[in-house]
């Protein structure tokens, strides 16, 4: 979009650049002022993705599901390490905040990888205070800890080792797999989506962001050990739906790390699509690529960085699915109600 196509709808709809500004910050929770409307209108700064895919979609007209809540809770969950399962939380999160839509993700791994993949130092956050380890032990609100991803607008809510501390308590307390879903509550009427990122297990905070959620993504390795953990992890979703949740579901299976030129690659891959394909759904395969450890290692998330980069697309469409199954479920309420 060019700055000119910018000002002639910023001018249709009647606002000045300060309002329009107001109105942008509303819609994408940023922090645009005058001056940086002006600047892009004047093609002196380039435009940012999310405003460029928001003015898109205002173009094209009203849409069936709407913006600014109420939220869809996303967990990404997998109990195996070196599935890609952080990978694939920051590109879907980002996917959908570059869509326009206003989307949270938060790290819940005490280990911060999400954190730390978006630039984010979780040691400064964690001296600042300013983590979910605060928020979960009542301290702070969400609000209190976002930060904003600069170039896809995404808020984070960021981890630190000492979150660890809170999966041995959780266990103790009374209500303890209801907490994560008590903080998110007030979130939920603002943000568009929620994605949540989980340890490699089936601990408390895996449990406690599955009772929070209502859908799950769950990345799996084109290897037999990620394929054999898939049931175990399956049998836990269906637990914490028969017994706290019953709200939750599977999106589908992202198969990650998939190398087409190995025959085990293959044969993992066609036993995903035999064994889950026909209840599940099994989104294309993400190709091994350095390219994504190199965006972790610059703070930036693929799909944002290089969108072209080999297996982007699969995430692009992992969030038109989430953007699918948010409508429908709020559908699904506008009926009932």
């Amino acid at each position: 979009m060019k700055g000119e196509e910018l000002r002639t709808q910023r001018e249709a709809k009647g606002l000045s650049q300060s309002e329009f500004a107001v109105w942008l910050n509303g819609r994408l929770q940023r922090r645009y002022d005058k001056q940086k409307i002006s600047r892009w209108e004047n093609d002196a700064e380039r435009i940012p993705a999310a405003v460029d895919a928001l003015m898109t979609r205002e173009i094209a007209g009203p849409e069936p599901e709407r913006l600014g809540g109420p939220a869809l809770v996303v967990v990404v969950a997998n109990q195996k390490g070196g599935c890609a399962k952080t990978v694939s939380a920051v590109n879907i999160a980002s996917a959908l905040a570059l869509k326009g839509y206003s989307t949270m993700l938060i790290d819940c791994d005490p280990q911060a990888n999400a954190t730390q993949h978006l630039g984010i130092d979780s040691y400064t956050m964690e001296t600042e205070g300013k983590t979910l380890y605060y928020v979960m032990h009542g301290d702070l609100e969400l609000d209190d800890i976002l930060v904003t991803v600069p170039e896809s607008g995404l808020r984070v809510a960021p981890s630190s080792i000492r979150l660890a501390e809170t999966e041995v308590e959780l266990g103790k307390e009374a209500g303890g797999d209801f907490i994560m879903k008590e903080k998110i509550a007030a979130a939920k009427r603002s943000f568009d989506f929620i994605v949540i990122d989980t340890p490699p297990n089936i601990g408390e905070l895996t449990k406690n962001a599955m009772v929070a959620a209502h859908t799950a993504i769950i990345p799996c390795q084109t290897e037999k050990f990620s394929l054999l953990g898939m049931a175990f992890l399956l049998e836990n979703v269906a637990k914490i739906r028969r017994r706290m949740n019953t709200a939750l579901g599977v999106l589908g299976i992202v198969p990650t790390i998939f190398k087409q030129r190995e025959r085990n690659d293959r044969e993992v891959l066609e036993q995903i699509l035999e064994q889950y394909g026909p209840h599940l759904r099994v989104f294309d395969p993400v190709p091994k690529a350095s390219v994504y450890a190199q965006a972790t290692s610059v703070g930036r998330a693929a799909v944002e960085a290089m969108p072209d980069v080999a297996g982007a697309a699969v995430y692009r469409d992992v969030a038109s699915a989430l953007v699918e199954e948010r409508t429908a479920r709020i559908k699904e309420v506008d009926r009932v109600a």
